[in-house]
């Protein structure tokens, strides 16, 4: 009897912790993938790391969230515009790194509440205390973009 409660409690609150992502179509589907193509491009960006490159993408994935027409998702990603002005070519790349994982950890939470396909999951280094989305149409390997001598550190958090 005891098990028989305990396994309904288990299920329970499995299908209430489990939360479907909400579904996008058309316009906004296509915008989001847009920002998360170009966020692809900033995030190669910190493996041959050059600031000037880092920062041109830094720019063009601020541009593509700022042309989002979903007002949710682009309060969502405010902060994260803001922070992509701050990764200039003149800072360091352990700063520009700083930032990057901000603006990682907001597309992460905007890739797990909407549902825009399985292209990008969510990963992370205990190592450097980071967060990354990476194409796994691509690679599904590890790649790490933050620790340049751990490029195989971390694990996959998401499975889109």
């Amino acid at each position: 009897m005891k098990f028989k409660f305990i396994l309904a409690l288990f299920f329970t609150l499995n299908i209430f912790s489990a939360q479907d992502r909400i579904k996008l179509e058309g316009k906004v589907k296509d915008e989001l993938v847009k920002i998360y193509e170009v966020n692809e491009k900033l995030y190669d960006s910190f493996f041959d790391y050059n600031g000037k490159e880092v920062s041109k993408r830094a720019l063009e994935l601020k541009d593509a969230i700022e042309k989002i027409s979903d007002e949710k998702i682009k309060n969502l990603l405010k902060f994260s515009a803001d922070k992509l002005s701050t990764m200039t070519a003149d800072r360091t790349e352990e700063l520009n790194q700083q930032d990057y994982n901000i603006v990682s950890m907001a597309l992460i939470h905007v890739n797990s509440k909407y549902d825009f396909g399985k292209k990008y999951n969510a990963y992370s280094c205990p190592m450097v205390k980071k967060k990354w989305l990476q194409n796994t149409e691509k690679d599904s390997n590890v790649k790490n973009p933050y620790a340049a001598m751990m490029r195989g550190c971390g694990s996959k958090d998401s499975n889109f």
